[in-house]
C-alpha cells in the first residue's frame, strides 16, 4: 500500500495536462500484413481484441496479445506486423473521422488480427515531464492492470453498439484509459539513474512536488533542499544526478511552462498577475526570465498565440 504522506508527483504532474481525443477505430488486419506508422505528436493506443501484433520500434521488438493494451508515446517511427520479418508498407489513409463501428480493412486474406486503435493529443505544462516518465513503448498485458479491464470492457461494447451519444462517451473513456496506463507504467520499478527513478527517490520527489504545486513560493536552494530533508550539498547533487540539471534551472523551466498555458488560456490576466503566479515578485523579472528560457517576450508570445 502506497504511503498517504509520501509525494504524488505524478498527480501533481496529471493535474498540468490535458488530454483529448482525436481519433478511435476499429482496425482490422488480415494475414498477411504489415503497418510502418509514421512519427506523430500525439499519443497511439493499440488495444488487441483478436489475434497478436508484433511492434518493432527504437530497437526492440513486442509481441501484444489478446485483450494487451500498447501505449505509443513518443515522436518515432515502429512497424507493426502479423508476425517478425513480415514486409510492411506505409499506413493507409485511414477515413478521418470516421464512424466508431467503422471496419478498416487491410492486408491479405489470412488470419485476421482486430485492433482498438486511437489517437490522443497531450497538452498543457506537464506534457514534457510526463512523456519523459514513460518508455518509448508501454505494453500492458491483460489482467495486470487493476481497474484497466473494466475500462476496456466499457470501450469495446461502445465501440461495438455505437449507441446514441457514443463518440463523446468513447472519448472519454479512450482518456481514462491512457491516465490509467500512465498511472500504471510509473507504478513500475524504474531504472537507477532515471528520470523515472527521480519521480520515485522519496527526497527529490519531494522537493518536485513542491515545485509542481506551489511554484508561486520564493524557493530557495535552502528551502528546497530543506523540503527534501537532505543538506543542500547533498540534495544539488542527487537532484543534478537524478533529474539532469539543477533544480533552479528545473523550476524555471516548470514556472515557464506554467506561464505559457496561462498567457494562452487567460487573454485578460496582466503580465503582472501571471508573473506572481509563476513565482516572480514583479513583471521586470518575470519578462527577463520568459525571454531568456522561451525566446521572446511574454507579451509577443501571447499576441503570435492569437
Amino acid at each position: 500500500m502506497r504511503d498517504r504522506s509520501a509525494p504524488d508527483v505524478p498527480a501533481a504532474l496529471l493535474r498540468h495536462v490535458r488530454i483529448t481525443t482525436s481519433h478511435v477505430a476499429r482496425v482490422e488486419l488480415g494475414a498477411p500484413w504489415g503497418v510502418r506508422l509514421r512519427p506523430r505528436d500525439t499519443v497511439s493506443l493499440h488495444h488487441v481484441l483478436t489475434g497478436e501484433v508484433w511492434l518493432t520500434g527504437v530497437g526492440r521488438e513486442t509481441v501484444a496479445r489478446n485483450g494487451d493494451l500498447l501505449v505509443l508515446a513518443h515522436e518515432t517511427a515502429y512497424e507493426l506486423r502479423h508476425r517478425p520479418g513480415a514486409r510492411v508498407s506505409d499506413e493507409p489513409a485511414w477515413p478521418h473521422p470516421a464512424p466508431l463501428s467503422a471496419r478498416h480493412l487491410h492486408g491479405g486474406p489470412g488470419e485476421r488480427t482486430v485492433l482498438l486503435c486511437a489517437e490522443l493529443s497531450v497538452t498543457g505544462a506537464a506534457r514534457a515531464a510526463l512523456v519523459r516518465a514513460l518508455p518509448t513503448v508501454a505494453h500492458l498485458p491483460a489482467g495486470t492492470v487493476p481497474g484497466l479491464d473494466a475500462v476496456l470492457d466499457l470501450l469495446r461494447a461502445e465501440v461495438r453498439t455505437a449507441r446514441p451519444g457514443a463518440e463523446p462517451v468513447v472519448a472519454r473513456l479512450t482518456e481514462l484509459l491512457l491516465v490509467q496506463g500512465i498511472r500504471a507504467e510509473l507504478d513500475r520499478r524504474p531504472e537507477p539513474g532515471t528520470w523515472r527513478a527521480a519521480l520515485t527517490d522519496d527526497h527529490i520527489a519531494r522537493a518536485l512536488d513542491a515545485m509542481y504545486t506551489t511554484p508561486e513560493h520564493p524557493w530557495t536552494l535552502v528551502t528546497l533542499a530543506r523540503t527534501a530533508g537532505l543538506s543542500r550539498t547533498t540534495f544539488a547533487t542527487r537532484f543534478r544526478a537524478l533529474v539532469g540539471e539543477t533544480p533552479f534551472a528545473h523550476l524555471t523551466r516548470w514556472r515557464m511552462a506554467l506561464a505559457r498555458d496561462l498567457l494562452r488560456e487567460q487573454p485578460t490576466s496582466t503580465l503582472a498577475t501571471i508573473a506572481a503566479r509563476v513565482g516572480y515578485a514583479d513583471e521586470f523579472a518575470f519578462s527577463t526570465a520568459f525571454r531568456r528560457e522561451v525566446g521572446e517576450p511574454p507579451g509577443t508570445y501571447r499576441a503570435a498565440d492569437r
